[in-house]
């Protein structure tokens, strides 16, 4: 039984335009389900669309969303209304660096809106959806930083664990019914942002070494749907935590993060 025959015939992807998303849809749309890409760059999500309904034989539908403007979900619900959904994820995100004071009062808002707010309007208005008709599924994408926090980058690690704990919590209500719900979090990932942020030298390859590829992310999200409710991706990333929550204090490992943006 492949994903359209399980879940439903079509499946969302919030933030689909490159990397994880991206992955996540043509992973959905390899298993037969018709997909609808949001995010703010329309013409390279008509690119996509076009790319996946070519190789894939589905159909697409494009919807330009900006996730941090609090009505964005408006235009997102009013488009698939009437299509038969099965599938959600929300891999959208938005962070800037800096201390908490020195960042401008919108961004705080902008980031608000993009990991926690529009987040849980897509989350409650699909997971209704799913709920009503008992079947569906929903993978959310978090971070190690909303493990171990993100100093310096702090609200962004706070929404990756609103996400994380929300969704896990989610899931476990979900277990005794016919919707499966995940949530996956990601260490570092090698995407369009991350190669072009990368530094040079040895510690460009330390990064590279330890990341893994959107696929390999989306591929175990997938083996791992409707068997466990939270997966850390990649056996780096999974002995990284073990060796935190044995070896270091909250304070220690908190500190550790905040040591690569402190200035």
């Amino acid at each position: 039984m492949n994903l359209r025959e399980k879940y439903g015939e079509w499946g969302i992807i919030l933030g689909a335009t490159e990397g994880v998303g991206k992955a996540f849809a043509e992973k959905i749309a390899s298993e037969g389900m018709s997909v609808v890409l949001v995010g703010r760059r329309e013409e390279m999500l008509k690119d996509l669309g076009k790319e996946i309904s070519e190789k894939y034989g589905v159909d697409h539908k494009v919807i330009r969303a900006d996730f941090a403007e609090s009505d964005c979900t408006d235009a997102i619900f009013e488009a698939t209304k009437d299509l038969d959904m099965g599938f959600m994820s929300y891999v959208a995100c938005f962070h800037t660096f800096g201390k908490l004071q020195d960042t401008p009062w919108e961004k705080h808002e902008q980031m608000i809106n993009v990991n926690v707010l529009t987040f849980l309007k897509c989350f409650y208005h699909y997971m209704g959806i799913f709920a009503k008709q008992d079947r569906g599924a929903v993978i959310n994408v978090s971070s190690l930083t909303g493990i171990s926090s993100s100093p310096y980058n702090a609200q962004y690690g706070a929404g990756k664990a609103y996400i994380l704990k929300l969704t896990e919590a989610v899931a476990c209500e979900c277990e005794k019914t016919n919707v499966d719900v995940e949530v996956i979090t990601l260490g570092t990932t090698i995407t369009p942002s991350l190669l072009n942020n990368l530094p040079g030298g040895p510690a460009g390859e330390a990064v590279m070494k330890a990341a893994m590829t959107p696929e390999a992310c989306v591929e175990e999200a997938f083996e791992n749907l409707g068997k466990n409710l939270s997966v850390i991706a990649g056996e780096h990333n999974k002995q990284n935590v073990q060796n935190w929550k044995a070896n270091k204090t909250e304070d220690e490992y908190i500190r550790y993060m905040g040591s690569f943006y402190e200035r």
